[in-house]
């Protein structure tokens, strides 16, 4: 028998439900529900609920299971993590947890409902503990995703201003304020970008590994940055598949009898990877050399799609990133395109159909 916990995490407060659960008989029983503040007095109050259902010291039999919800996840999960570590902790990503509870039957969506089926979800299924947020890879989150933001909202402020200046009357005020706007935030960028630099730079231990990811065409610093703080250093994946997956970058295939849909990304992932990797692309492309552009011309050539391409390469140049981050090598062109005619004598793509070079290269 274990205790489960399910919480459906909101920006405010929390939703918990406490299961008892018969691994034998897989049968589970809701032995309370409750709401708690997100603040750290509630998380206090909800430790001293649990305590009081399942033992004073509760051991290796409770489970508690939470949806990686923005960032409002965050301060519980690390609350517990740090003060609370006999608890197997996991987080999941809302699309699995939403999956599991329609497979479970429940169309309904509230915060009760959402909390007693990741309840049900942490007892049945074998997740993974959560790993926590290492502060030097958190705060560099925080810095590359405020710096990206801002160049969202500088650009719409351009767009807005071009149009201004473009219109039948032109507004001066108008035009001065949207001018001092763009010119602050461009400030703004400049200091978060010798910020991230300098977070980078402050460990010694990292200058090797960086370099190794440098070696790559088109990779700078300001990628290398976004990625790492987004990954946490590649330290919550021990394979290519869950880093692909996590960037969204992984392909969805529906097909049904007779019926074949078209394969797409799944596009279900950090949205401030894929991002990084657009203008690491662009570069490569517009290089026209490499072993990664021999790859773009030969998925053009095959499906006449640029954009399809530049994704492609994307996702290629991401899959680098970490063989080499993990296997401490540096880029080399002339080992990858000898993996690439290997290949490609041993594998025959069907008649429209790319091949499709690999990765594993650099792990040999």
């Amino acid at each position: 028998m274990i205790y489960s916990l399910g919480i459906d995490i909101g920006k405010d407060e929390f939703s918990a439900c406490l299961q008892r659960y018969n691994l034998s008989e897989q049968t589970h029983q809701v032995i309370a529900r409750k709401d708690f503040k997100n603040t750290l007095s509630g998380f206090k109050a909800y430790m001293r609920w649990v305590n009081s259902h399942t033992g004073k010291h509760p051991g290796s039999g409770v489970r508690c299971t939470m949806e990686a919800t923005g960032v409002y996840y965050e301060p519980l999960a690390l609350f517990v993590d740090e003060h609370h570590r006999q608890i197997h902790l996991a987080v999941v990503l809302p699309s699995q947890a939403k999956k599991y509870i329609e497979s479970r039957g429940l169309r309904s969506k509230t915060d009760k409902i959402d909390a007693y089926g990741l309840a049900l979800m942490g007892a049945e299924r074998n997740l993974p503990a959560w790993k926590g947020i290492d502060p030097f890879w958190r705060k560099l989150r925080a810095l590359t995703r405020t710096r990206a933001d801002l160049m969202d909202q500088r650009t719409q402020l351009g767009n807005q201003l071009h149009a201004l200046k473009h219109s039948g009357r032109p507004e001066p005020e108008v035009e001065q304020s949207l001018t001092q706007c763009i010119e602050a935030i461009s400030q703004q960028i400049d200091r978060l970008t010798e910020l991230i630099g300098k977070h980078l730079r402050s460990r010694k231990d990292l200058r090797t590994q960086i370099a190794y990811l440098k070696s790559i065409p088109g990779v700078g610093m300001l990628t290398i940055a976004s990625i790492l703080a987004e990954t946490n250093g590649f330290a919550n994946f021990c394979k290519i598949s869950q880093l692909i997956s996590f960037s969204g970058y992984d392909v969805v295939i529906k097909e049904s009898g007779k019926w074949s849909g078209k394969p797409k990304l799944s596009k279900q992932g950090s949205k401030y990877i894929r991002r990084a990797m657009y203008m690491p692309a662009n570069v490569v492309v517009r290089s026209e050399k490499g072993p990664v552009y021999e790859l773009y011309q030969r998925l053009y050539a095959n499906h006449n799609v640029k954009m399809k391409a530049h994704v492609a390469v994307q996702k290629k140049l991401v899959s680098y990133m970490y063989f080499l981050w993990n296997k401490q090598q540096y880029f080399d062109p002339q080992k990858i395109r000898n993996q690439q005619a290997r290949h490609q004598k041993k594998v025959t793509p069907p008649k429209g159909e790319a091949t499709v070079d690999t990765p594993l290269v650099l792990s040999q």
